[in-house]
């Protein structure tokens, strides 16, 4: 008795009336279709040498035999192919990809389907409680299905939590332990932060949600950092110091003056500062809670650098001393300043023989940033703060910027208010003037009263001071004759100086 090449069936005899070729065919069609398995799916031409009961799903793109049959079953029988239409719910194994495919009534597809549902899926590992979806790859791809497949081209990964309190980010471990994290980790600012060991985490980046703001709570290394030193490019100039000596405390530069010893120090063609001997700078202790969210520099590391120094420069910062050695680019020192020290902090820079270099950086951490100057006028208004000129127009001789008044025979009061605040109430200082009873030249000043066309004379040495004590932003000049001023009581006039004659107004440190 012949059987099928599949389930084995009994097919009737050929003396049983010709009833077998119906029997055998529906017989073969079951052992065809019963646990269906196919060799292939999508294929388009016949094989050369199919073999008996062989199968296939004929693809889309069908010839020769297969041809007009996309969709079906093909089935090697007998020699000949026979093609079975498939109806909906069927399935099929695919012995070549080891997969298992349903028949959705137009085309063959996978069984998982679209609208597939699982608990857990491990892609090359065990899935768990803890990782539901759990994968074990080397690369993995996700890209755009485009318009001509129906999509749009775009892709986007959406990622949510339930509520701004709870955790929404991507973790990155090295040997399972946290080093990295990014999202919105209990709340809704994003955030970038990370970690030494797991345990411990910092944040290195902060975008808030609201505003959009980024902040950088462990700082920016390659950001410049805020300089304490004021005209640092040495670029302001109020005293008129050209390059040479000078002594022990005496200024030169806008808010920088000779050390011990004095030094000389000039302004070089290209920017760069020539220094022989000690040079300082004081950095007032009130610019800690702004620079340093401290009432002072206590305890905390400083950087001093320089760009280029042609030599060592010996450094003193506060109590604590070391050396920038000579290089290209900018050379630094870091020095820890004493937890005692709460007071006004000394910079000092310090050259045996002559060493070149250009702006000079005093920054909190310990490392030094790049360079980043101030805007002149900035500089400038910085400057005055702590020494200024008294206002006069320009050309010789110059002209006071107020009004004054020969209050009694011997004294003359001029107000006057600061065009910059300074940072204490300040003391005046004067070129050493002469008084000249007409206009004055050189270093001399004198009083012109418009009202009697006539210039004030003096009898007996003038000196000047201020009326009453002086504020930060307003003060009152006095001109004292030993002896008396010619002119009417009450007359208003001008405060003239000559070419070299000045009034300064002092709050160094």
């Amino acid at each position: 008795m012949s059987i099928t090449p599949h389930l084995a069936l009994p097919l009737l005899a050929a003396a049983q009336a010709q009833k077998h070729v119906t029997h055998n065919e529906a017989i073969a069609s079951l052992d065809a279709l019963v646990h269906l398995a196919v060799k292939e799916r999508d294929r388009d031409n016949p094989p050369a040498l199919p073999a008996e009961g062989d199968r296939y799903l004929v693809g889309t793109g069908g010839v020769g035999a297969f041809a007009g049959h996309a969709g079906a079953i093909a089935l090697f029988d007998l020699g000949v192919w026979r093609f079975l239409a498939p109806r909906p719910g069927w399935r099929a194994y695919i012995e070549a990809e080891d997969a298992i495919v349903v028949f959705n009534g137009s085309v063959w597809r996978g069984v998982i389907g679209d609208t597939a549902s699982f608990e857990r899926l491990g892609i090359g590992t065990q899935a768990d409680d803890q990782n539901p979806l759990a994968a074990k790859l080397n690369t993995a791809l996700f890209t755009a299905k485009g318009a001509g497949e129906g999509g749009t081209g775009d892709l986007r990964f959406v990622l949510n939590k339930d509520a701004a309190g709870n955790v929404l980010s991507q973790l990155y471990q090295s040997g399972y332990s946290g080093r990295a994290e990014t999202g919105l980790v209990g709340n809704d600012d994003f955030a970038i932060r990370v970690s030494p060991d797991g345990s411990q985490w910092r944040d290195a980046m902060r975008i808030d949600g609201t505003t959009g703001t980024v902040s950088f709570p462990s700082g920016l290394a390659s950001a410049p950092g805020a300089n304490l030193l004021i005209n640092a490019s040495f670029l302001v100039n109020q005293r008129g110091h050209g390059a040479g000596i000078l002594a022990a405390g005496q200024y030169g530069y806008d808010r920088w003056k000779a050390g011990a010893g004095g030094c000389s120090i000039g302004r070089l063609a290209d920017g760069s500062i020539s220094l022989t001997g000690a040079l300082d700078q004081i950095v007032d202790v009130a610019q800690a809670p702004a620079l340093a969210g401290a009432s002072n520099f206590a305890g905390r590391m400083m950087t001093i650098s320089v760009e280029d120094p042609s030599a060592p420069l010996s450094v003193t910062i506060g109590s604590n001393t070391g050396t920038i050695a000579p290089g290209a680019g900018r050379c630094s020192v870091t020095l820890l300043i004493d937890p005692a020290f709460t007071g006004h902090l000394l910079l000092r820079l310090q050259s045996s023989g002559t060493t070149t270099f250009l702006r000079p950086k005093l920054e909190l951490g310990d490392s030094a940033t790049p360079w980043m100057g101030d805007w002149l006028d900035v500089d400038e208004i910085r400057c005055r703060r702590y020494y200024q000129r008294v206002a006069v127009s320009g050309g010789a001789p110059a002209v006071m910027a107020g009004l004054g008044q020969r209050k009694a025979a011997n004294l003359i009061d001029i107000p006057y208010a600061l065009p910059v605040a300074m940072r204490a109430s300040p003391t005046l200082q004067t070129s050493g003037f002469g008084w000249a009873g007409a206009s004055p030249a050189g270093n001399q000043i004198g009083f012109y009263d418009p009202a009697s066309a006539a210039w004030l004379i003096n009898s007996g040495i003038v000196s000047a001071s201020m009326a009453a004590p002086a504020s930060p932003s307003a003060l009152v000049l006095r001109f004292q004759a030993a002896i008396s001023f010619s002119g009417s009581a009450g007359a208003v006039g001008q405060l003239q100086l000559g070419s070299t004659a000045y009034l300064a107004l002092q709050a160094e440190l």
